[in-house]
C-alpha cells in the first residue's frame, strides 16, 4: 500500500503513460489524463488492449500499441489501467505486475484525497470524488465520479465504486466487489468479498462472501461467482 505522496501518477517520475483498455472506461480516463497534462504530469503515449482489429473510435489520435501481453515499456513508462469490470481489472493489472510493468495510482484533478489516505497501486480516482481521512484503496480499486469513501473506510483489492456511491465512515467493502451506481454502506458496515450491491441500495447490515444485496424488495439472495 502507498502513502497519498507517493507512486501517484503526478507525483512520481514517470516518463509517459499507456492506457490498460480502449473501452468506454478507457476513453474517460483519457480524458482525465489529458486534463493533467497541462499541469506537468506525463503525457500520454496510447492504449494497449486485446480487442481484435483497432479498437480506437475515430477522433482520438493517440496511438494502438498492440496487446497487452505484447506490451514492452521502455524506460519510465507506466500502465493506467482502464478497465470497467471487477474480474477484467484484476487480470489486467495481475499480467502487468507479473512482468514488473508499473502500475502507479491515478487521482484525477477534481477529486479530493486526504493526505492521511493509503493508496494501493493501480487505483484509479475519478473527478468529484472525496476519499476522506485515514481511509484505506486497496490495489486495484475503481472509484468513479462523485463517489465518497468516508473516514477510516476502506475498499478491498480490485473493488469497483460506481458513480454516486457513499461509503459512510469506518464502513468496509471487501475484495473483488462491484457497488452499482448511487449504492450507500451505511457507518461502520462491513461487506464481504465477492459481493455484488445493486443501484440504489442502503446497506444497513455487514453481508457475507458472494452475497447480492438489492432494496428492491428488501432481499438480499447469494450470488453466483465464478473467477
Amino acid at each position: 500500500m502507498l502513502n497519498n505522496n507517493e507512486n501517484i501518477v503526478s507525483n512520481c517520475p514517470v516518463g509517459s503513460i499507456v492506457i490498460a483498455g480502449a473501452g468506454g472506461f478507457g476513453l474517460e480516463i483519457l480524458d482525465y489524463l489529458e486534463a493533467r497534462v497541462s499541469q506537468g504530469s506525463p503525457p500520454i503515449s496510447g492504449f494497449i488492449d486485446d480487442t481484435p482489429g483497432s479498437p480506437l473510435p475515430q477522433g482520438v489520435e493517440l496511438p494502438h500499441l498492440g496487446k497487452i501481453d505484447d506490451f514492452i515499456p521502455s524506460s519510465e513508462q507506466a500502465v493506467v489501467v482502464a478497465i470497467g469490470s471487477v474480474s477484467g481489472r484484476r487480470l489486467v493489472l495481475e499480467r502487468l505486475w507479473r512482468r514488473g510493468i508499473h502500475t502507479p495510482a491515478f487521482i484525477a484533478k477534481n477529486a479530493m484525497v486526504s493526505a492521511s489516505a493509503v493508496i494501493g497501486m493501480g487505483v484509479v480516482v475519478c473527478p468529484f470524488s472525496i476519499i476522506n481521512r485515514n481511509a484505506v484503496l486497496g490495489a486495484g480499486v475503481a472509484v468513479n465520479v462523485h463517489c465518497s469513501v468516508g473516514h477510516g473506510a476502506s475498499v478491498g483489492a480490485h473493488s469497483i465504486l460506481s458513480p454516486y456511491v457513499a461509503l459512510n465512515g469506518n464502513a468496509s467493502v471487501g475484495t473483488e466487489c462491484f457497488l452499482g451506481t448511487r449504492a450507500t454502506i451505511y457507518p461502520n458496515i462491513r461487506i464481504g468479498d465477492g459481493c455484488i450491491v445493486d443501484s440504489h441500495a442502503g446497506v444497513r447490515s455487514d453481508a457475507l462472501d458472494r452475497q447480492m444485496i438489492s432494496s428492491r424488495g428488501n432481499y438480499r439472495v447469494s450470488a453466483l461467482r465464478t473467477r
